[in-house]
Parts: C-alpha cells; structure tokens; sequence
C-alpha cells in the first residue's frame, strides 16, 4: 500500500510527532511505501529536537519493499511575502501533498494533528479524489477547537473524513460524523525493541560535551557530571501543570539536607529561562543540566541512563490528556515517580502500589511528600532498580499489538468502502453503538438507571412509537428524555431528571441551529491583551455570554445526578454549557452566579457591572470588585464569555 501522511514528524519534539514516526516506520517494515508529507524542518527552536549525524539515517529507513520517504515544505522566506505576514502551512502542505499523491500513486491520506495537517489532508483529498482519515491529539480538540472559527473549520473537516480515528466515537457523532466513517484510534504502541531494559543506557557527559562543544548557547551547564551521583531526570515540556517547578522545589529541600544528586531535564526554548532561575533559586544550579531534546529514538536510551524519572503533570486542563511518558519509562525498567492525576489515566492503575512498583506522589504540590519518594530513590540504588524493574511487569499484562497490522486493516476498511467494496470491520470494533439500543443506552444512562427495573420496557416502547432512525443518536437521546419527561402520570423527580438528562444531550451534539448560530460572532479580546491591559481598560470591555449556555431551574432532582461535591438532589439552579469540542459541562450556581452569567449580555461593560452590585450589596467596593472580576476571568477560562467592545448605540437599537 503507498501511503501519504501528513503529521509532526522528527525534528518536531512531543508525544504526537514521535507516534507519527513509529507508525510510519512500524508500516515500512510492514512493506508498505509511506511518503510523509511535514513541515517539520520548520519547527521553532523550542520544540526542536537535538538530531546529531547518527541520527539522519533513522528519517528515512528503508526495509526491503518497505520504505520511508519524507517530503518537506520550504522555508519560509521573503520569497513568501505577502500581508498580512504568515508562515503559509496550510498552502504549502496541502499543495506539496497534492504533488506527492499523483507523483507516486498514494491510495489513502493519513493525517494526525488538526491544525494543519488534517486540514491539508481535507484540500488534498478533494483535489486528488484520494480518501483521507483524520486524528486529532490533545490540545487541538481540548483549547484549539474551542476558538471562533477554528472550530467550524475541523468540524467540516471530521464530517467529511472517509475516517475519523478516535478515543470517544459518540462524541464526534455528536459532531455530525457518519458512524460508518468512524474508527477507534489505535492506541500508541511501545516500540518495544526501543524501549526495554535492556537498551544502551546515554552516556550523558559524552552528550553534554558534545553540545558544549558545537552548541554552547544550548547549555547552562558545561562542568561534566559526577558518575558516581545518581541522576534524576524529567524530559519533554516544563511548566507549572507539568510539576517541574514542584520537583525543583522537592529537589531544594532535598539539597538543604546534604543529599547530593544529578538533575537532567531534557527540553529548550523560551520556557527554560524561568526554569534556569528556578534552578538557581533552589540552589540547585551546580548539579542541574538542561540539556535539549534527543531524537524519539534515543529517549529509551536517556531513561536506562537515570536513577529516577519524573513524570508528575498536575492540574492539567486539558483533562482527555493521555501521555505516554509513563509506559515509556516503565519499559525501560527504571523507577518512575509518577503523579497521582497520571496514576489515575493508566490502565494498569488498580496496580500501582507506591513504594513497589512506582513512586507514587498523590499531589507534587505537597512538596515534602515529593521529596520523600526522590529521597527513596537517591538513598536507596538496590530498591529504586527493583521498584523499576517490578514496574516493568505492569506493563506484561498490556496486549501486545502489531501496530502494523492495525493501522493497515484500518486502512484497507476505509479503501475497501471508498471502492463500494464490503467493509471488514464490525461497528464493535469501530466503537460505535450498533443499534439505538445501545445508543441510548450510552448516551442517556444517569436517566435509564433512576428509571431502575422500568429502564427496558420504556426503551422498547418509545422505540416502538418512533420508529425514525437518526445517525446522529444524541437527537433520539433528546427525544426520549422528552418522551419520558411528558409521560403521563410521571413522577415530578422522574420529569426533573429525565429534563436534565435531555439537556446533557443537548450539549453532546450540534444541531443546525447551533451550525447557523456559533457561540460568539464577534472576536475575544481578551487573551491578546489581557497580559498588559490597564485596570480602566477592562472595565470598559463588555463580557458576552456564550450563546451555547442555558440556566434552568429545577425543584425535585433526584440525588446524585449533578455528581460529586454538587448537592443531594431537590431544587438546583443548573447552568448548562456546550462547547464547540463538545466537552460540555454543567453545574448547580448559586444566586450571585446566576444573576451575573445573565447580565453578561453584551450590554454591559464590566465597569457598569460592578457599579451594579455595588450599589445592592454591604461589602466594601474592593470586595465587591474583587467578586465580580473573579468570577468574570473564571466564565472567561471557562469558555461561558468573552470580553469584546460595547456596541454603539445605534447599532444595539437595530
């Protein structure tokens, strides 16, 4: 099979970018041809990984019949000169794309990351006729999407896919995707010969003298390190939500008490300068080396050279965030000291016992647990090699996977239909309901359990009364909560639940109205210039509520529905917010929250706002200000406003 992928590819560092490259390669040995179509080589400095000599030959690798072979976008330059100024990706992709399909025959078009490789695929694919399958990460669906405008394009993207690989296939048929077009995304696969205890651990010094010697600007370092100290070592983005900051300050403690260590962080770019004073503000500046990222397949090799690696993301926003980091270090057979929030994501995560198998810190901001497992760790080789080494076994459980083999029926299932061919794969196997059964059974089943031993028989009958079938299953969901709640002789707690439940599926999917009506048509303009804008300046913005929010006021909820932390049920006032990546939320607000969500209407500015409650409330003026300017940056966050000018007065009348 010749295959185009357009996806992040080495020298661009990060989880996506090296999954691209182990399916690509995995599918070469396989024996397919894979032409892989990135701008990659254009990759800023901050996200660039350190490729030496030896690593050249791993970009293209070539197995018999199988083979690699990348095509790369032009640098940009003033050749490119147009206003305003932009780095033209989606151009140069989708038109280099378009020259390697018909160059070389491609049959299918692969694309991993929306922006901008799955909207390239979408315009080389309706150039060529060649059918393209889509994958989304992370950040593009978790903040990306979420941005006016950008949401409407990868929607139109994902609908008109041949396929859509994906973790939440009822959530994407929310999105309008046909349910024939829809696959389970392969899970990402551990190369396994890459990534074991028995590979090359890095020689460390050998690296950092290497740098020193061709990139000094890249070091902060240059002293070689004591091999006779054990390292502890993180690689891949820093920040706050990444615990780096909470494993300097553990690391800190850990140095006021005499322990001696090596630190090696593998990453670049603007965000080390506030981790270079970190670092020397925890003292730690003489046993600590930042040292840029290495090629995917040499990170194996970096982890089999540490006592320890860290892993300890915390609070991160984008909650679907599944890393890899951790299978990667466990491979290795090397202790992991692993967070309790990326505990939790593991598969293996009922087996993860601290102290045996991992490192485990429930919360890295308590940093005096953190400096505790490190202390384990640094004190103790003999246990830390044998906690790595019992953490190996966690993943023997796992099935092992031909990430091949895969990708390839994926494929073949999705050129097979494009051909008017038989499919091969079952909606089982595709993670898609087979029937509206079980439709409804996944999109309603907070409703379908307070309905206990009625739940089959309603089901049956309303199926039975509406015999319609729609291809998205959240408008038969909304449907029967309708059905239910206007039942007659129906329980008040039964209708209040069954009208919650209906508004859950509102905010699951897309309906025509909410296509002709986005959330906002008008531009934030908050995040451009919330990080100098003066205290005046904001109070003359207007917040404006999404249009995609509804408050309704309900008096007999049955307990447990709105969840944890939310009440027991009885009367709720509950705001419900769909968001253009569906990952809706909803929770019970109080008076205050209520009252300002719906004077966030466009009319009035901040500063007239807060006017407004001063003049109703005893609190002092700054306590009220503090209030209301709180709770506007929290609806700002969560996507329930955006700030924007006040209209002229004409144009509020028309």
């Amino acid at each position: 099979m010749r295959i185009c992928a357009i996806v992040k590819y080495p020298p661009i560092q990060g989880g996506v970018s090296a999954q691209s490259y182990w399916m690509c390669r995995a599918l070469a040995e396989a024996g397919h041809e894979v032409h892989v179509v990135t701008n990659a080589d254009e990759v800023e400095d901050d996200y660039r990984l350190m490729l030496t000599a030896d690593d050249r030959s791993w970009l293209e690798p070539t197995f018999g019949q199988g083979r690699v072979r990348v095509h790369r976008t032009e640098a940009h330059s003033p050749a490119f000169l147009h206003v305003p100024q932009s780095n033209p990706f989606l151009g140069k992709l989708a038109g280099l794309a378009t020259e390697v399909i018909r160059r070389h025959g491609c049959e299918v078009i692969f694309s991993y990351y929306l922006e901008p490789y799955g909207v390239a695929a979408h315009l080389a694919s309706s150039w060529t006729g060649v059918p393209y399958l889509v994958r989304n990460a992370g950040s593009d669906l978790g903040r990306l999407m979420n941005r006016p405008g950008l949401g409407t394009t990868y929607h139109e993207v994902l609908r008109h896919a041949q396929g859509v690989c994906v973790g939440n296939p009822l959530m994407f048929m929310g999105m309008g995707v046909h349910p024939d077009n829809i696959y389970r995304g392969v899970p990402p696969d551990l190369i396994r010969k890459c990534f074991s205890p028995d590979v090359e651990p890095l020689d460390l010094n050998g690296y950092l003298s290497e740098l020193v010697r061709d990139h000094p600007h890249l070091v902060n370092n240059p002293r070689p390190m004591d091999p006779s100290l054990p390292v502890i070592g993180i690689y891949g983005k820093v920040g706050v939500v990444k615990g780096t900051y909470d494993l300097l300050s553990a690391l800190g403690l850990l140095r006021k008490e005499g322990l001696r260590f090596n630190l090696v962080v593998l990453t670049r770019g603007r965000r080390t300068l506030p981790l270079h004073k970190a670092i020397e503000e925890q003292g730690l500046a003489e046993q600590s080396w930042v040292l840029p990222f290495v090629a995917h397949w040499k990170v194996a090799r970096f982890i089999r050279a540490c006592r320890a690696v860290c892993f300890l993301e915390r609070d991160f926003p984008i909650t679907f965030h599944a890393p890899t980091v951790p299978k990667e270090v466990l491979a290795c057979g090397t202790c992991l000291v692993l967070s309790g929030e990326v505990a939790a994501k593991q598969p293996f995560r009922e087996r993860l016992v601290s102290g045996q198998n991992v490192l485990l810190v429930p919360d890295p901001k308590v940093h005096g647990d953190l400096a505790a497992a490190l202390r384990r760790a640094i004190e103790d080789p003999a246990g830390a090699r044998a906690i790595g080494l019992r953490g190996l076994e966690l993943l023997e459980g796992l099935p092992q996977r031909d990430l091949a083999a895969e990708y390839t029926r994926l494929f073949e299932d999705v050129l097979a239909r494009h051909r008017g061919q038989p499919r091969n794969m079952t909606a089982a196997e595709r993670g898609v309901p087979a029937d509206r059964t079980e439709a409804l059974r996944r999109t309603v089943p907070v409703l379908l359990e307070v309905l206990g031993e009625r739940a089959d028989a309603m089901l049956q009958a309303f199926l039975e009364a509406h015999p319609e079938v729609h291809a998205n299953p959240f408008v038969d969901a909304v449907a029967f909560c309708r059905w239910i709640g206007s039942a007659q002789g129906v329980e008040p707690s039964l209708a209040e639940a069954a009208r919650w439940a209906g508004l859950i599926a509102w905010m699951g999917h897309f309906s025509p109205e909410d296509g002709a009506q986005p959330p906002f048509d008008v531009p934030d303009l908050w995040e451009s210039m919330k990080a100098e804008v003066p205290a005046e300046r904001l109070r003359a913005l207007v917040p404006l509520r999404s249009r995609w929010v509804r408050m309704e006021r309900f008096s007999a909820l049955p307990p447990g529905v709105l969840g944890a932390g939310q009440g027991s049920g009885g009367e709720a006032t509950v705001l419900f917010h769909k968001r253009p990546n569906l990952y809706g939320h909803h929770f019970r607000v109080n008076p205050f929250t209520a009252e300002l969500v719906s004077q966030c209407d466009g009319e009035r500015t901040v500063g007239e706002l807060i006017e407004g409650y001063r003049r109703r409330h005893e609190r002092s003026a700054d306590q009220v200000e503090r209030a209301v300017l709180e709770a506007l940056e929290r609806f700002h966050r969560e996507g329930l406003v955006i700030f924007t000018e006040k209209r002229p007065a004409a144009h509020a009348e028309a």
